[in-house]
């Protein structure tokens, strides 16, 4: 772990309590006067805390230094992917981030899985946990859009992952494609309709030099490296 997540942290004096409290002081057994890396995800600071004292289930800690050391992506990059199963969504969240992604808009395409909502609760602790893993100083954010439609009148320059398109041949062209967007499509891709529809507004295609059939998650992963 590369930092500990307190939300206040900046203040002279935290006490910390909780689920905090029980990875500092019970996980990582921590002692009276030990120094600690905290961030906020917020301000791109990095706080230096000492550990005051600790009770039976909170912890005061005093801070000792702060700098404003941002560790954020080279490049902004936005992926535009069609909902899969929430479990799928869920477990591609924390290789998004250590990948650099910027933005992540989620829709309901033809192949999508039902009406499945997303727990945003659920998505902030799984991004704020692969922060503290990867050392990331801000967590990407995550939009949910109604349909297809939606997205293609909210990102009318984005362009689109499918089989048979042009093979990204250098990064850069990688990381153009991604700060304007690229859409990805669920399990099974897109519809016909879908695809007349990325025809008719005359959507850049992008492929994968491979003969592989990938998973929904695969290709948005794919993508998203070819820009690192």
């Amino acid at each position: 772990m590369q930092f500990l997540y307190v939300k206040s942290c900046g203040e002279h004096t935290l006490t910390i309590d909780g689920e905090a409290f029980a990875h500092l002081c019970q996980s990582r057994r921590a002692k009276v006067g030990s120094t600690q890396a905290l961030r906020n995800l917020h301000d791109d600071t990095l706080y230096t805390y000492r550990i005051e004292s600790i009770s039976r289930k909170s912890a005061t800690l005093l801070l000792e230094s702060s700098q404003i050391l941002p560790n954020t992506p080279q490049h902004f990059s936005h992926l535009i992917w069609a909902m899969t199963t929430p479990q799928t969504i869920y477990k591609a969240l924390p290789h998004l981030n250590e990948l650099g992604l910027g933005k992540l808009s989620l829709y309901f395409g033809r192949f999508s899985q039902g009406g499945a909502r997303l727990d945003e609760g659920r998505i902030e602790r799984i991004l704020i946990e692969s922060c503290q893993q990867c050392g990331r100083s801000s967590l990407y954010q995550v939009e949910m859009l109604d349909d297809f439609h939606s997205a293609l009148e909210c990102y009318p320059r984005a362009s689109v992952l499918d089989f048979g398109g042009e093979v990204l041949q250098t990064r850069a062209q990688a990381i153009s494609a991604l700060k304007e967007g690229v859409f990805i499509g669920a399990e099974g891709g897109f519809s016909t309709q879908e695809r007349e529809a990325f025809a008719a507004q005359n959507r850049k295609i992008y492929g994968v030099d491979s003969t592989l059939i990938l998973r929904s998650q695969s290709a948005a992963m794919a993508m998203l490296a070819k820009g690192i």
